[in-house]
């Protein structure tokens, strides 16, 4: 016993002696350590690399830009080539369209230090500047700018200009502006000229955003649908009437037929215009066969009937 006592008493001697010793002894189990905690970390480093965050989808449709709103307008003819030459009264007009227009956003200077212009981003265009214009200075390039706007700016489309009004406001900012404007080629202003067409006038119909669009349509509709209900109460309150009578008579879907009648009003200013819509549809319209059997009487009482109805 005191034997064994006295031999670990030496080996601990020992060891406080040499403790890199300690080391020797310790490191198989450090190797199966470490061992252990590589074998763990690659059976999970999938998931530490997995992307906890979710993943955010873009709702594109509802990013889409809708049509802008453009006035119906008629356009002029417009000689290009003419306006091409800067006359005095020409540069006049363009001053005064500047003045109204384009001073609050481009400055008077036209330096685009304009006072609506300093919350622009980007900032308005600077005319005495060469450098970063979107559609060049010339006078084609200038009438594309105030035709269409510049997407992503504040530089709207000036659709209630007219093509010499356009040109007028280029003339006079290049002449007043623009350092050595350049010119415009034959072929430039031709291709202007056809493009707006401007050589033989035009009527636009203009257009109108796509969301308000349909709610015109919804609202239209239901202004139907609300027409289609009222006529056909009407018609069973009038069952003895001799107009709802021959309604009953000729219809094969009430709601079908009403619904044809009321999709248009140029039945209503002519009776012949009421009859051909009538027999040439026939069941596309909800009408039956029965029409055929009707007199020139019946088909006054029934059109003098349907016109009080709807």
């Amino acid at each position: 016993m005191d034997i064994n006592k006295n031999m670990i008493k030496d080996k601990l001697d020992d060891l406080k002696q040499h403790p890199v010793k300690i080391l020797g002894l310790l490191y198989p189990y450090i190797l199966i350590v470490g061992v252990l905690i590589g074998y763990i970390y690659l059976n999970n480093v999938s998931n530490i690399g997995r992307n906890t965050v979710p993943l955010i989808f873009l709702d594109t449709a509802s990013q889409d830009k809708d049509l802008p709103l453009i006035q119906p307008n008629v356009v002029p003819k417009t000689d290009v080539m003419a306006l091409s030459q800067p006359s005095d009264a020409l540069v006049s007009k363009g001053k005064a369209l500047f003045s109204t227009t384009c001073v609050s956003c481009h400055g008077v200077e036209g330096k685009g230090d304009g006072v609506a212009g300093a919350a622009l981003n980007p900032k308005p265009r600077n005319f005495t500047s060469a450098s970063g214009w979107i559609n060049g200075s010339k006078i084609s390039g200038i009438f594309k700018t105030l035709s269409e706007g510049v997407p992503g700016s504040g530089m709207v489309a000036f659709d209630t200009f007219s093509p010499e009004e356009k040109i007028a406001l280029s003339q006079y900012i290049r002449k007043t502006f623009v350092v050595n404007p350049p010119v415009d080629t034959k072929d430039e202003l031709t291709d202007l000229s056809q493009k707006y067409k401007l050589t033989e006038g035009a009527q636009n119909p203009g257009q109108i955003p796509i969301k308000d669009a349909m709610a015109l349509v919804i609202q239209d509709g239901q202004t139907k649908y609300d027409k289609v209900i009222s006529a056909l109460k009407q018609i069973t309150n009038d069952s003895n009437n001799n107009g709802a009578e021959i309604f009953n008579k000729v219809t094969n879907n009430k709601v079908k037929a009403l619904t044809a009648l009321t999709s248009t009003e140029e039945w209503k200013k002519n009776e012949q215009v009421f009859v051909d819509l009538v027999v040439n549809e026939l069941g596309d319209a909800g009408f039956n066969s029965n029409v055929h059997s009707l007199s020139g009487s019946d088909w006054d009482t029934f059109y003098n009937y349907m016109s009080k109805l709807l």
